[in-house]
This record gives C-alpha cells, structure tokens and sequence, in this order.
C-alpha cells in the first residue's frame, strides 16, 4: 500500500509499504477521506513534542472497515471516523473528567491516515473510533477530531462563549469551526452579538465577512470587542497583546499550541484590574468527539465551506501547497 511517511523535519516522501493486519481488537480501515492538517504541516516543519518521528502523517479521516481482529466489535463495511488518541480510564486526570489530560493517551496516537490502508490501535477502537452516522458525507466526518478541540476550548471558555461579543485571532480552518458554533449557538441572539475575525490573509478575510462576520486586520483589532477572544494562531507576539483586545471581565482563550519553552508576556494590569482571564485549552475528551459528530450530524458545520477542495494522494504536495497557501481551508486527500 502508500503511505506518505515522514522520518524527520522536511522530510515525507511517499512510499510503498506493507500492508499492516490487524491483530486482537484491532481494525484496518480503508481510507477514503484523510484532510489536511495544521498539526501535520507542523510535524513536517519542525516535529512535534508528544508524536515522535518516523510517522506516517495524517489523522483526520473517514473510512470503510476493511478487516477486523477478534474482539474488536465491528464489521467489515461499516464507515468509521476517530479521534486521534484514547484515555486510559485510570489514571488521575482521567477518573476526574479530565480524559485529555490522561497520561497515556498519546502513548500510541492515530496517525497514518495519508495512506490506503489505516491501522487503529485496540484501545483507540474501544475508546476513539466511531461509526459515521446514515447521511453524514465522509468529508464532514473527517472533521471529528478538530471540531472535537474546538467543542473542547469553547467549554474552557466557559460562560464567556455563551454570550456577548466574540474576537477570534487567525483565519484557518479551526478558525472558521469556531465562528460557525458561535454564530449558531443556541440561546444567543445572533443577530445581536459581535463576531470579529482578525488575520492577515485578505482571501481569509473576504471568507469570513462573506458568512457574515465583521473582519479586521491583526493590527487594527479594536479594543474591548467583547466577553471572549481566542487565540488561533500560536503567535507568542500576538497573544502578548490579546488581554488588552478583550473587555473588562472577559476571557481569552488560548487555543493555538506553542512550541516548548516559548514564553509570552501579559499585561499584569489588565489581568489584575480589569479581572481578565487566560484560559488554556488542549484536545478533548470522548464527551468533546462525541458533541462533535453530533453536531456535524445536524449540520452545525458547514463542512463543504470547510473541506472545499480534493486531490489524489499521489498529489499530497499540491494538497499541502493549496491549504498552507489559504487558497483551500482544508483539502481532502482520496486514496
């Protein structure tokens, strides 16, 4: 089978290689659906802290069951989609709630998807991989695990989210989940509350205001825009100066990852005076996936705005290319 594997920072190449079986408890899923990933590009470009290197990228996706190993509880057949990892269940953080924090959970994490074939480990079957409901395109369920971390970070924002203006930082992909949740969130008056996407990338911005958002340059956000700004781009610079973009009492929700040891300086005054808060947010739990795809059932997400364009595996450069350039949200690799 291919598999587009990457043995260190810049360098992937797709290559042949075997086909793996599944043992007790696993599945082998046939890929049809694998999306381009901000984590994937960072893994390409610089590698990441909790996904050692060599790996085969990708881990959004859809796909049909191939085969099975003994005891793993589907079928041949059956469209699946999946987190990417799954909680232990024992340890601390997990027998408190707190199952995307669980010490384990990214021991074996569920790469591999830029490929025909993908291995899903035991655990993650019992815990992670999830049947895609009647109706839902495979493209829209690919969508699990990233609309699962913004199900996630909108929890840590916590009544900030609920109502009142919003300021979102960055214009990709998880972005755009944010905006759509919030727009439509039920018991807010959308018609009333502010949402501002600032970013840099004027295609990005034209996306934004054409579904009815305000947009603004990273530069020129306006200050107090409200109860609740997220921070999208991972951008220690641009975080330093988030406090002072929200209102007094509000939230900012640090949604991006950065890499270890970078540190970002905050405005004491505001956090102290004006009670502005800093929340951080990290993946999610089962709850978190299992809202997501709920939500993509009802239609919550436009995922055709999202996953607006498609190429063949063989071409995963120019997939990359479009999504890194904005040109495409995010783009749908097709074994």
């Amino acid at each position: 089978m291919r598999a587009l594997v990457c043995d260190g920072p810049e360098q992937a190449l797709l290559r042949e290689v075997r086909a793996p079986e599944p043992g007790p408890g696993e599945v082998l899923v046939r890929v049809t659906s694998a999306l381009t990933c901000a984590t994937d590009f960072k893994l390409l470009k610089r590698g990441h802290p909790k996904i050692p290197f060599p790996l085969t990228l990708g881990h959004e996706f859809a796909g049909v069951v191939e085969r099975t190993g003994e005891g793993a509880g589907f079928q041949p057949g059956e469209r699946v989609t999946s987190s990417v990892s799954a909680p232990c269940g024992g340890c601390e953080a997990c027998r408190v709630g707190r199952e995307n924090l669980c010490v384990t959970a990214f021991e074996r994490p569920l790469f591999g998807a830029f490929a025909d074939f993908l291995l899903v480990p035991e655990r993650i079957v019992k815990n992670g991989l999830r049947r895609i409901p009647p109706g839902l395109s495979d493209e829209a369920a690919a969508l699990l695990d990233p609309l699962a971390s913004v199900v996630h970070g909108l929890g840590r924002a916590g009544t900030a989210a609920d109502g009142g203006d919003v300021l979102i930082v960055g214009t990709g992909p998880i972005a755009a989940m944010l905006f759509f949740l919030l727009r439509g969130k039920e018991g807010t008056d959308a018609s009333a509350r502010r949402i501002v996407v600032a970013g840099r990338r004027e295609a990005r911005l034209e996306f934004f205001l054409e579904r009815g958002a305000e947009v603004s340059r990273i530069e020129a956000s306006p200050r107090a825009t409200g109860s609740l700004v997220i921070d999208t781009t991972g951008d220690a610079g641009v975080i330093s100066a988030l406090p002072d973009l929200a209102a007094d009492g509000g939230t900012v929700l640090l949604f991006a990852g950065l890499p270890a040891g970078a540190r970002v300086s905050l405005d004491a005054h505001a956090l102290h005076y004006r009670e502005v808060s800093i929340v951080g947010s990290f993946h999610y739990t089962p709850r978190d996936a299992d809202e997501a795809l709920a939500l993509l059932s009802r239609g919550a997400v436009p995922a055709a705005d999202i996953v607006s364009a498609r190429c063949p595996l063989d071409d995963w450069r120019a997939a990359f290319d479009l999504a890194q350039g904005g040109a495409a949200m995010k783009v749908s690799l097709v074994p």
